[in-house]
């Protein structure tokens, strides 16, 4: 059942995603409550910052929640291809599935009705050759992937155990204004006019721009007790990496230069940067060949039927904001 625009919590607010989503809810008439631990400098109109500490407690959060009648967690441990050391699978389910048991328990402690929790492909697996529905069985194939799959559970039990509605929304390869690590890499290569060997490359990916992402999010915090409560999202206009590389190269006003490797010289490229030392310079790993390569599909179908999503923006158009914010953010930077 929809609920009228209201206060709405974010934790993780100074994040790729988080900023964005501020931006968007206040302008379209919430009010904000941006929650971060390294702070909000200059909160828009609208917008109202509370800093918590890095372990925060679930009375600190409920502070942080006060007021709000939703809660939307983007905080969490970030996704990194290549894990050095330590135990990543517990340093994963502190942040992710901890952390997150925390903020639901803070937002129910604050009287909030909604919880809406940042999810990720990942919590499925790493490769496709179908798109993925929400009724396909998750794989998660690395750490990050598993806490985010058990936060998912974790979200749903806890929250029918605090009263509170809940939703998961598991997000693909998400690109736009503030983005980092892989696609900024790209969008770098094509704007300097780097030959890139990837033409021959023959697989599909979903993604899904900064700004879709912001309007799910808002679409899930007034509708979080409908459908199953979790959901897959994308632009539904998945490419092939070569497409990826023409459609950066529209965006920004150059043309490509795709060069047609044979993929099994980029799969042995790979293996042979795995088994290099960290010290040498090698371009490429197996993990990263993979996310070029492999195809990685979700169907969306869902989510428009039960909760009535469309994306605003077209690929294209998500792509000539970031290109728009690159050329000046980045591109003109010293």
């Amino acid at each position: 059942m929809p609920i009228p625009q209201s206060t709405v919590a974010i934790t993780g607010a100074s994040g790729f995603v988080g900023r964005y989503a501020t931006r968007w809810l206040a302008a379209r008439g919430h009010r904000v409550i941006a929650v971060s631990r390294s702070g909000i400098d200059t909160p828009a109109p609208g917008v109202e910052a509370r800093n918590i500490s890095g372990e925060a407690s679930v009375a600190e959060l409920a502070w942080a929640c006060r007021g709000a009648g939703a809660v939307l967690h983007l905080a969490g441990r970030a996704h990194v291809m290549e894990e050095n050391g330590g135990d990543p699978l517990a340093a994963y389910r502190a942040a992710n599935v901890e952390a997150t048991r925390r903020a639901l328990e803070g937002a129910a402690a604050a009287g909030c009705q909604r919880f809406v929790f940042a999810s990720s492909v990942k919590a499925m697996g790493e490769r496709t050759t179908v798109p993925w529905t929400e009724d396909t069985p998750p794989a998660p194939t690395d750490p990050y992937g598993v806490s985010k799959l058990e936060a998912e559970r974790m979200v749903a039990e806890e929250g029918a155990r605090l009263g509170l509605d809940t939703v998961s929304i598991r997000f693909p390869a998400i690109y736009g204004p503030g983005m980092r690590a892989n696609m900024l890499r790209l969008f770098g290569a094509v704007a300097r006019g780097m030959p890139l060997p990837l033409g021959a490359i023959d697989n599909r990916r979903s993604l899904l721009f900064v700004g879709n992402a912001a309007a799910v999010l808002e679409t899930a915090i007034r509708h979080a007790d409908g459908g199953t409560g979790c959901y897959f999202v994308s632009d539904e206009q998945d490419v092939s990496t070569p497409e990826l590389v023409r459609a950066i190269a529209r965006a920004i006003g150059r043309r490509p230069r795709l060069i047609p490797v044979p993929p099994a010289l980029f799969r042995l490229a790979g293996r042979i940067g795995d088994k290099l030392p960290h010290w040498v310079s090698w371009p490429v790993t197996s993990a990263r060949v993979q996310r070029l390569m492999d195809s990685l599909q979700v169907d969306p179908t869902r989510i428009r039927r039960e909760l009535g999503f469309a994306p605003p923006y077209s690929m294209d158009e998500g792509m000539r904001e970031t290109a728009a914010w690159y050329t000046s953010r980045v591109a003109g930077s010293p």
